[in-house]
């Protein structure tokens, strides 16, 4: 394969390594031509008197090492009162989600019934005014709709996949992509097997379980809304053998020998993401 730009905007290993593997891990993907990463950190496991301590560590180092790379919050729960308000506006990492699956004082997650919260609302207003992205993934629909009558534009998914093609409450619906495209936005297909694969794929999890997913999304909306979001470090069986950024021939090739272009290729592998970033600035 000829060697591309790769841009990612899900991977958990913010979370996972430390901050000495974190050093050579970054240095790996560099070296895989790897040009934008949203390094996620995700709060829902980890105890409260400790995150803002962690975060302020990891996003230090992510900073000194490449200011490309991009910090994400995956789960504010533990944001429930003013201060940790202001000191989330002054980290100002990239993007936050407001829930992982389950409820909590600002939304319902997926897996839940509740609804955007008052302070949840208050949140939102704040983080979109500190110029910090809000993402939708892990949002239950009427979250996921109520934080849309705040957000406008620009709406963006870091990491899901597709109810047209499989079922899951994770995954996000036809109208609500529709909504997220007609916003300019962006949506990062993930490898969570769980919420990908087809499930008439009696097989094992293949590359062509991504490949399926991309053609349903281009079918209906085109190449331009469209990246990878691989949750890379937070799922636990990788298609086919992808489990790191020079895996990444095997999802080219298998989209060539599909029909698609080398121009649309490069655009959900690096250059949807680059344009969606610039458009926010």
């Amino acid at each position: 394969m000829k060697q591309i730009k790769i841009c990612d905007t899900h991977n958990d290993f913010l979370t996972e390594l430390s901050l000495e593997e974190i050093k050579g891990y970054i240095k790996r993907c560099k070296n895989n031509n790897v040009e934008k990463i949203c390094a996620s950190y995700w709060s829902t496991e980890r105890k409260e008197n400790l995150i803002v301590k962690e975060l302020m560590e990891r996003t230090n180092l992510l900073k000194r090492l490449d200011k490309n790379y991009l910090v994400h919050i995956e789960d504010l729960w533990w944001v429930k009162d003013e201060s940790k308000l202001e000191f989330l506006k002054q980290l100002k990492p990239f993007s936050c989600s407001l829930t992982w699956n389950n409820e909590n004082v600002l939304a319902g997650g997926s897996k839940s019934e509740a609804g955007l919260t008052e302070w949840g609302r208050r949140c939102l207003n704040e983080l979109a005014n500190a110029n910090i992205v809000i993402d939708v993934a892990h949002l239950n629909r009427e979250s996921f709709w109520q934080v849309t009558k705040v957000l406008q534009n620009h709406i963006y998914c870091s990491h899901t996949g597709f109810y047209g093609v499989k079922r899951h409450k994770r995954n996000l619906t036809d109208k609500q992509i529709d909504f997220i495209v007609q916003s300019n936005g962006f949506v990062g297909l993930f490898f969570y097997d769980k919420c990908i694969k087809a499930p008439n794929n009696k097989t094992a999890f293949q590359v062509s379980d991504i490949v399926e997913n991309i053609k349903y999304f281009t079918s209906h909306w085109g190449f331009d809304n469209l990246g990878i979001g691989s949750d890379f470090y937070g799922i636990e069986n990788y298609p086919d053998g992808i489990s790191d950024y020079c895996d990444f021939s095997k999802l080219w090739k298998a989209l060539k020998e599909t029909g698609f272009t080398e121009k649309q290729i490069k655009k959900i592998f690096y250059q949807n993401f680059i344009d969606f970033y610039k458009g926010l600035k």
